[in-house]
């Protein structure tokens, strides 16, 4: 088994969008004679949050490799931190989940499993004589015989609940036999509490939402199998793992469907060999929440024939149309209505995830500061520390763990 990325190669590896500073010309402004709409907002693309402002002066736009969300005008930003240790035959590497009130200094502990410290402490009390090594200094071997490690990738962020993943994996030289893990769930960005569906939802949704992922599972698992004894090669496979799968009601994320609230489960499994596979069960649309108003305003729109996505506000709207591949988006602001005058913003990559006005109500000079600072120090630290983003890979219903944001 190859020696998973340790805190400082994951934070190299972490480090691939490069911040900028960027102040978009305005001679399309001069030439046409139309003034720029006044504007302040936050868009989150990519793997980048991008502070957009426009007015009389112009416009500037600057991004940083920094997640936020917002809850009742307070800004929280989401950010990963690493722990563990390196052996010449051991690796040990932890993850953990934190956010920030933008305008205090203090973090918040959203998730983090022991296990990993906890074996790692074990591990020392065992091998007392071995050396802890620096694999930034040392060579040190790829395939160490002790590997305990876990990760967290966000999948999705709405307003004050995160929806994460975490994925545990023990591999312990002469110990038990090794496990691997995986989990989803929703975490409040304020406490670091965990929200259940009946906290998300209410208990009538929570019930009924459960009972149709329960069905939904239950006539997936009929499909593999029915396929599978008709020779389809892959349903065949996948029947050699299916009694393996457990639906846990806990287990589930929050997504969005045409901006409408949507509970999304994932279901736990193990393959033959003892890897961590899922279950990814279509998302189902529930009543909206009262919490989810604030919400809706910051997901994207899409047109008919997905030829271009829009956030529309009272004077103004943002709108991204994607490139042929859709790997990127060109961002513009139209000033009035969706038929008015555009302007470029930048070309951003995909996909687009949520807008964050900040100029209904404008902001105040103490918040304003607290944003501007948050954005240098998300610069200067990029390729220093773990950044937290959103990753956005399609997901197969049955996979070894890749953990993805549902399409």
């Amino acid at each position: 088994m190859g020696r998973p990325a340790t805190p400082r190669a994951r934070a190299v590896v972490a480090a691939a969008v490069v911040a900028a500073a960027l102040v978009a010309a305005c001679g399309d402004r001069a030439s046409r004679g139309q003034a720029l709409p006044p504007a302040e907002f936050l868009f989150a693309a990519g793997d980048s949050t991008y502070w957009v402002q426009s007015g009389n002066d112009g416009m500037r736009v600057r991004s940083a490799p920094i997640l936020l969300t917002e809850v009742d005008g307070r800004r929280f930003e989401i950010f990963l931190g690493d722990d563990g240790a390196e052996y010449p035959d051991a690796s040990f590497a932890s993850a953990r989940l934190w956010s920030r009130e933008l305008q205090h200094r203090d973090s918040t502990l959203l998730f983090g499993d022991t296990t990993v410290m906890h074996e790692l402490a074990v591990w020392r009390r065992a091998h007392p004589r071995d050396a802890e090594v620096d694999p930034a200094d040392e060579e040190i071997p790829d395939d160490p015989r002790t590997v305990v490690s876990d990760d967290i990738e966000i999948i999705d962020v709405h307003g004050p609940y995160i929806t994460v993943e975490h994925l545990l994996n023990i591999d312990i030289d002469g110990g038990p036999p090794h496990r691997h893990d995986g989990h989803r769930l929703v975490v409040d960005v304020r406490s670091g509490a965990r929200a259940s569906l009946d906290v998300l939802v209410g208990a009538d949704e929570a019930r009924r939402v459960t009972a149709a992922a329960r069905a939904s599972l239950a006539q997936l698992v009929d499909s593999i199998r029915t396929a599978g004894a008709a020779g389809d090669e892959r349903a065949s496979v996948a029947t050699e793992s299916l009694d393996s799968f457990r639906f846990d009601s806990t287990s589930f994320g929050i997504t969005d469907i045409g901006r409408d609230p949507a509970v999304a489960f994932m279901v736990p499994g193990h393959g033959a060999d003892g890897e961590a596979l899922a279950l990814y069960l279509p998302p189902l649309t529930v009543k909206s929440p009262r919490w989810w108003t604030s919400v809706r305003a910051t997901l994207p729109a899409w047109t008919a024939d997905s030829t271009r996505v829009t956030w529309d506000r009272a004077t103004y709207v943002v709108a991204a149309r994607p490139s042929s591949d859709g790997d990127a988006l060109a961002l513009v602001l139209i000033g009035g209505t969706a038929t008015g005058h555009e302007w470029p913003i930048a070309t951003v990559a995909a996909p687009a995830y949520q807008l964050i006005p900040l100029d209904t109500p404008p902001i105040d000079s103490a918040a304003r500061a607290a944003l501007s600072r948050a954005f240098d120090i998300s610069t200067a630290l990029d390729g220093v520390v773990q950044r937290a983003s959103w990753s956005h890979r399609p997901a197969p219903r049955l996979r070894a763990t890749s953990w993805s944001r549902d399409p």
